[in-house]
């Protein structure tokens, strides 16, 4: 089981992500993750700081005003490593409701120098 101020850490970490990906802060938004870490969406892969930041750039540019929400975050500490799998409701402003996709992401985690970042991001389908 992971202490509580992990717990803590990888909660202001998501945090830090939803905020600077939502933002358009593309280069904060890759330093939530490792030098090698990646983020995979249906859509493809970006790895590596360069890929991630024009990958945020271009998420920008393509949902501005949108949100993201995570909710009932799960850890398992495997060694070094912390698998994390969250909820994720994301939400793009519209004339109308907001348009709204409910998916999951499913983690892993390491410490860089005492910080907790993502080494691997995928989000998709909710699964078990």
């Amino acid at each position: 089981m992971i202490s509580i101020d992990d717990r803590m850490a990888i909660l202001d970490l998501c945090s830090r992500y939803n905020y600077y990906v939502d933002t358009g802060a593309a280069e904060r938004w890759a330093d939530t993750f490792t030098a090698d870490g990646w983020f995979e969406n249906p859509d493809g892969r970006s790895q590596g700081r360069d890929e991630l930041i024009t990958f945020a750039v271009g998420f920008a540019k393509q949902y501005p005003g949108a949100m993201h929400f995570t909710d009932n975050h799960l850890f398992e500490q495997d060694g070094d490593v912390v698998k994390h799998k969250c909820f994720l409701s994301f939400q793009i402003p519209s004339e109308g409701p907001p348009a709204i996709a409910l998916v999951g992401y499913e983690d892993k985690l390491v410490q860089v120098d005492g910080e907790w970042k993502f080494r691997e991001r995928l989000v998709g389908p909710l699964s078990i």
